[in-house]
């Protein structure tokens, strides 16, 4: 078993990182903290990190590892903070399901962190949370903005609207259409119906712009520009309702859709 005994270096830095509420830093902060030199502070980090203190996120930047219950408090490591710091300087935001955490617009928990990026990264784990990269083009990456995700810390996540775009795209990297369906509802006041539209154009995805077009004539959302302009972009052949199951059920010719999930399934989801 490694020792988490600490040396008083080593708690002078982690003290000052927690007052400071600064569960993620790089070596250039620990060095400023320590008055010492490079070497010698990245050899203090290595061996917090040996010792279970630390773990290493990327190139010169650390982070926290909570400590177990019963022993002093350490600032928990905010899953998406890491994200960002895996990422660094290259363009990304939080999405998916990931996103759909991020705005309240789910009613169970998520596991994995999902990130939306141009640079191809394989998954990993990091402090038991599952990282999980999707490639798109630097051209793809529009409608996010900055959220707070602590009281201290910003990350950049897909906006709403773009979020339902992205959680119909890939259904499979949102638990289903029902969760997005869910996600819908939840947040149905807050949409700007407007920028969706708009938003949609942009995408350019023909299947996507189907099943928002039919879900929100299903639970009576969104205005009738908004629903004129998908029905504009509904394609002559038929795409699934939801990529994660079957191909069957009946066919839906206004939304060139094949409902492989029950109407009555998605319409329980406004009555719970």
């Amino acid at each position: 078993m490694v020792s988490k005994t600490l040396g008083s270096t080593s708690a002078r830095l982690l003290t000052a990182l927690a007052a400071d509420n600064r569960t993620i830093f790089s070596v250039a902060d620990a060095q400023e903290i320590l008055g010492s030199s490079y070497d010698a502070t990245l050899k203090t980090l290595r061996r917090l990190t040996r010792a279970g203190w630390l773990v290493r996120l990327a190139a010169g930047r650390y982070a926290i590892v909570p400590l177990s219950s019963g022993e002093e408090a350490t600032p928990q490591v905010n899953r998406y903070v890491v994200a960002r710091e895996l990422l660094g300087e290259t363009p990304h935001y939080i999405s998916h399901e990931s996103a759909m955490d991020v705005h309240n617009m789910l009613t169970r928990p998520v596991t994995t962190v999902t990130v939306t990026t141009p640079r191809r990264l394989a998954g990993r784990e990091i402090l038991g949370v599952p990282y999980r990269f999707v490639y798109a083009p630097p051209s793809a990456l529009w409608g996010s903005e900055p959220v707070w995700v602590t009281p201290y810390e910003q990350v950049t996540v897909s906006d709403l609207e773009r979020t339902i775009l992205d959680g119909l795209a890939r259904p499979d990297l949102c638990a289903g259409v029902s969760q997005v369906a869910t996600g819908l509802w939840l947040r149905q006041d807050d949409f700007d119906w407007d920028k969706l539209a708009s938003y949609a154009q942009r995408l350019g995805r023909r299947a996507v712009a189907q099943r928002l077009g039919y879900l929100l004539e299903l639970y009576d959302l969104g205005t009738p520009s908004l629903i004129e302009g998908l029905r504009e972009m509904v394609s002559a052949s038929y795409a699934r309702l939801d990529l994660l199951l079957p191909d069957d059920g009946p066919y839906l010719a206004r939304w060139r859709l094949r409902l492989n999930l029950e109407p009555e399934t998605l319409q329980a989801i406004v009555r719970t």
